[in-house]
């Protein structure tokens, strides 16, 4: 595996599948990783011996309690009370981008190939949640929905949730057009931070060197470059989670393209990695 820079946050570890993710500041409160090109992930049913499978019994799970929802990039939340069934992912239902459960006896996952993936846990309530934030996901503010509803179904108080965002495509490398920054905007909710969030030039250094042609020629002169990783871990201390418990990965899926699934390089051909989380046994 390619060196990867960590922050001080994270760190790697070793499951029978590969390397993944984990956030030493989560894995007290919850058991959980972010997983990278491996194991290979589909997209499709469960079969037996899959990635899913890989990954469900390192967790100690059936693989089908591992929650696969229909991500349709918005801020609905799909919440698993303990005596509720499963939402029916393999039939075309369950579609959220955000699940919430006070459940160990299941894991919360999200897809993501570019988009921000948010695992969030509380320490006093074991709740958890996964949510799945692109970028209109962020700005219709996915993480600060996520923070509600841990609150309004099993009464997480947001100044103790620990979060972890994990690695998705970065500043130096997310290059929008001006229609994204104008859906920002028509929300009405982030005008003060706007300029912090976007950027004329790359915020980072692109290591791989950035995905598609010159800015100008995608985006016109109004291309900017989209800070998800600040713009989701702002939303979540605006939500009162502490600014302490908010752990941002600063991984680049394109910058670290080897290691890392993203869209924006391969395209059709991209695979998935999941953000996959379980509450403590209690």
């Amino acid at each position: 595996m390619p060196e990867l820079r960590l922050t001080d946050a994270f760190e790697w570890v070793r499951y029978p599948w590969g390397q993944a993710l984990c956030c030493r500041e989560l894995s007290p409160v919850a058991d959980h990783c972010f997983t990278t090109r491996q194991p290979a992930l589909s997209q499709g049913p469960l079969t037996p011996g899959d990635g899913w499978h890989r990954v469900a019994l390192s967790m100690g799970m059936s693989p089908r309690a591992i929650v696969r929802l229909h991500q349709v990039h918005g801020t609905d939340v799909a919440t698993i009370r303990r005596d509720a069934d499963l939402p029916p992912e393999s039939a075309g239902g369950g579609a959220a981008d955000i699940t919430v459960t006070d459940r160990s006896d299941v894991a919360l996952s999200v897809r993501v190939a570019d988009c921000v993936p948010i695992l969030m846990a509380d320490p006093r309530t074991g709740a958890v949640a996964a949510i799945h934030a692109g970028w209109r996901g962020t700005a219709a503010g996915a993480a600060e929905a996520a923070v509600e509803a841990l609150g309004s179904a099993f009464g997480a108080r947001p100044q103790d949730l620990v979060a972890a965002i994990g690695p998705s495509i970065g500043p130096c490398c997310y290059r929008v057009g001006a229609d994204v920054r104008d859906a920002f905007a028509a929300s009405g909710r982030w005008e003060r931070l706007l300029d912090a969030w976007f950027s004329r030039q790359p915020t980072a250094v692109a290591l791989r060197g950035i995905p598609g042609v010159d800015p100008a020629a995608s985006g016109g002169r109004h291309a900017a470059f989209l800070n998800t990783w600040r713009a989701n871990a702002d939303q979540l201390q605006q939500a009162g989670v502490p600014a302490a418990q908010v752990h941002v990965s600063g991984l680049c899926t394109s910058c670290y393209r080897d290691v890392l699934h993203s869209y924006r390089v391969d395209g059709e051909r991209a695979g998935r990695m999941i953000g996959v989380i379980r509450a403590a046994r209690r």
